[in-house]
């Protein structure tokens, strides 16, 4: 556990990670269960993940501006590092269409049975079992990577944006996600109101806005800009309560824009040097 100190210089709060492969194959529901309808079959989770298409979408529009001025190549190279079951791959494949341009689209995800399910709906052009800390690309090879709520669930996540930074071309685009889980609210949440989150979750990082700048910093990324979204209540169940209606939704993000260190969510994007 840190302190309220440590969390305002920006560190990461850690706890131990399960053993991933492990959950695989004990069907553990948040590794196995099929997040098309999980994500969007609820109202107000489907709003949540439209505004957060909405943001992409804008971030990497202006970036392909400023690509197009300066001569860059007319097929966008686009890679979702941690794609699980390609919720944001089908997201991209259509942006990209309805916007007339041509983009190779790969993804990458260690769990070979979101692999499979992104490949049996064609998500991507190339879709690969492969972890994080070792992507199975040459150096330079993406325009735009996405990495999307994955992080938080990479124990050496360093190490993870070190390898984001090599496989982007000089001057690529990163839009990178997380949970904003080193906020108060969320751990007063972890150690005081629902103390058995810390003793299940597969998140092995709570990053603030603030941690995650530095440790994009730290591997070579130029910060452009930092969004938050929707509020951090204190307690799952209410969360769900809410979440559950678009109204809801709406009401978190009020809230968030109030009070953004205490916003549910960070999304940092960010241009390698």
């Amino acid at each position: 556990m840190i302190n309220s100190g440590d969390m305002l210089k920006g560190c990461v709060e850690k706890v131990d990670p399960l053993d991933p492969q492990a959950q695989v194959l004990k069907g553990n529901p948040w590794y196995v269960r099929e997040q098309f309808s999980a994500q969007l079959g609820r109202a107000g989770t489907r709003a949540l993940i439209q505004r957060r298409w909405e943001s992409f979408g804008g971030i990497i529009l202006r970036h392909l501006e400023t690509r197009c001025a300066e001569g860059a190549g007319p097929v966008v190279r686009f890679l979702d590092a941690g794609c699980g079951d390609g919720i944001n791959l089908q997201w991209a494949g259509e942006f990209f269409q309805d916007r007339g341009l041509e983009a190779r689209i790969s993804a990458v995800d260690f769990n070979p049975l979101r692999v499979e399910r992104v490949r049996s709906k064609g998500l991507a052009h190339d879709a690969q079992v492969a972890s994080l800390l070792e992507l199975p690309f040459p150096d330079g090879s993406f325009d735009i990577v996405l990495c999307n709520h994955v992080l938080e669930h990479v124990h050496e996540y360093r190490r993870a944006l070190d390898q984001l930074a090599r496989v982007l071309h000089p001057g690529g685009l990163l839009v990178v996600g997380v949970p904003n889980e080193g906020c108060l609210l969320a751990r007063m949440r972890n150690h005081v109101f629902q103390r058995s989150i810390l003793r299940s979750t597969d998140h092995v990082n709570f990053f603030t806005g603030q941690a995650l700048e530095g440790a994009l910093l730290a591997s070579g990324f130029r910060l452009a800009k930092l969004h938050r979204e929707g509020f951090f209540l204190p307690h799952f169940w209410l969360h769900y309560a809410l979440s559950r209606f678009e109204w809801g939704e709406k009401l978190l993000f009020a809230l968030g824009r109030i009070w953004p260190a205490q916003s549910a969510g960070v999304i940092a994007h960010a241009v390698k040097r």
